[in-house]
Formats: structure tokens, C-alpha cells, sequence
């Protein structure tokens, strides 16, 4: 599924509990409206506890001192490169590769043609195949590739990469605000983004974890028909910071 083709519903579907603007509950009763926020209580604090073992897990690399908590409740971790390059100033353009993750660490989306190729690897290829290389001198398509490689006990019907997507970081004006990035964007996605920013340098990384009210909420991501992003859940994103230009 493309991040891209659901980020306006995230805008809109947001609404709900947390952003109440964005739904309209005229005409239900005090009853159904505390039940409403008492749901939402029961959400966030479902959230909390499985955005708090994602960073418990040894196998995340995280260093919990060094998690900060942002606007909405978005949590984020920067790791600086091995070498302090450049630091963007403020109205230069910036260039991110992002890369959407459930909590189980399973790959949704990503900006980066490489990430696509290399989850695609690992869910259904062994021995470390680069595509690549192969798709170089080989005939077949992609898939056709992925599916004679594949060493997997299922089908291959769902790759993450597409060869008919244009794979490029997301850019935008670096200000203090976040003003530059865009408000399509679903508001855990903008609102970490914009803070991480503030602490990030050519090449370094950054990872926000989302609570479900500000990704997509109560509804998911296609509500009524299949795929998409499953509603009440936690996202996490992985930021790259490729380019800066004056």
C-alpha cells in the first residue's frame, strides 16, 4: 500500500476523538459521547503500553534515556552519523527518505527504492540476494525475479517494491515551525517530523513512534474495503536525512 495514496484520509479521519473538528457528533447523546471519550482513554493508554514495549525491545535498538516526547504524544529518538557533517539551517531545502514500520517492524511504505528491495529480500529470499545486480543482466521483471527467488513457504503476492513507482525522499523548507511540510500529512507523521528536524544533521537517522489517534485512527486507513493500514494502530517511521540544499 502507498503512504502517499492515504495521507489526505489520515487528515480527515483523524478527526474523531482526539480532533473532534473533523467529525460531527450533533446529534448524539451525553451517553454516547462519554463513551466516545472514554474509548479514547482506553486507546491512548493501549497505545502507550505497546509503544512502550517497542522500546524495551532489545532487538529495536533503542536507548529509552534517550527517547523525548513530543507534541501529541509522539515519541522520537535521533542518532547522529559517525561524522558531524552539516547541520540544515533554517529556510535551506531538505531531502528525507522515510521509511513506515507497524510495531512488529514490518514494513508499509517507504520512499527509498533500496529499503523496498531489501524487505522484499528478507520476507521472501535468503542468502542475500541483491536485485540489483540481478535485474542488470537479467530479462525478467521484477517480479518475475522475486517470484523464481523465492524460498518462502507462500506466494509472493504483495511485494513491497513496484517498479512503476517513482522511489524519492520527501522535500521541504527547514523552518523552527515545520511551516514547510506539507499538511496533507497525517498529523503524528508532520508533528515528528517537524521535531526531529529540530535535532538532525546530514545522515543522521531519527524514529518517531505514533499513537493510533494521530495516524489513523478509529477508522484505518481504507475504511470499508481491504489493505490499507488497520484502524487503532500504532505506527513507527524511520527518517534519513540525505541532502540539504542551500
Amino acid at each position: 500500500m502507498g503512504f502517499e495514496k492515504s495521507l489526505f484520509l489520515g487528515v480527515i479521519l483523524m478527526g474523531g476523538v482526539v480532533f473532534g473538528s473533523c467529525v460531527d457528533h450533533a446529534g448524539e447523546s451525553e451517553e454516547e459521547l462519554e463513551q466516545i471519550r472514554q474509548d479514547s482513554i482506553l486507546q491512548a493508554d493501549a497505545d502507550n503500553a505497546l509503544i512502550d514495549a517497542y522500546i524495551a525491545d532489545a532487538s529495536n535498538g533503542i536507548d529509552a534515556s534517550l527517547v523525548k516526547v513530543g507534541e501529541y504524544g509522539v515519541r522520537r529518538i535521533v542518532w547522529a552519523p559517525a561524522v558531524s557533517i552539516r547541520v540544515p539551517e533554517y529556510n535551506e531545502i531538505v531531502s528525507v527518505h522515510y521509511t513506515g514500520k507497524y510495531l512488529e517492524n514490518a514494513i508499509f511504505d517507504t520512499s527509498s527504492s533500496t529499503t523496498a528491495k531489501k524487505s522484499d529480500s528478507l520476507n521472501y529470499v535468503t542468502d542475500g540476494i541483491v536485485f540489483d545486480d540481478l535485474l542488470a543482466s537479467s530479462s525478467k521483471s521484477y517480479e518475475e525475479l522475486l517470484d523464481s527467488l523465492n524460498t518462502s513457504d507462500g506466494a509472493i503476492d504483495d511485494p513491497l517494491f513496484s517498479a512503476s513507482r517513482l522511489y524519492l525522499p520527501i522535500a521541504f523548507n527547514h523552518t523552527e515551525n515545520g511551516t514547510g511540510i506539507s499538511f496533507n500529512y497525517i498529523p503524528g507523521f508532520r508533528s515528528g517530523l517537524k521535531e526531529a528536524m529540530l535535532e538532525m544533521e546530514l545522515n543522521s537517522k531519527a524514529l518517531i513512534m505514533i499513537p493510533s489517534a494521530v495516524a489513523y485512527g478509529a477508522s484505518g486507513s481504507n475504511p470499508g474495503g481491504e489493505g490499507g493500514i488497520p484502524a487503532n494502530t500504532p505506527l513507527v517511521f524511520q527518517f534519513d536525512l540525505v541532502n540539504i540544499h542551500p
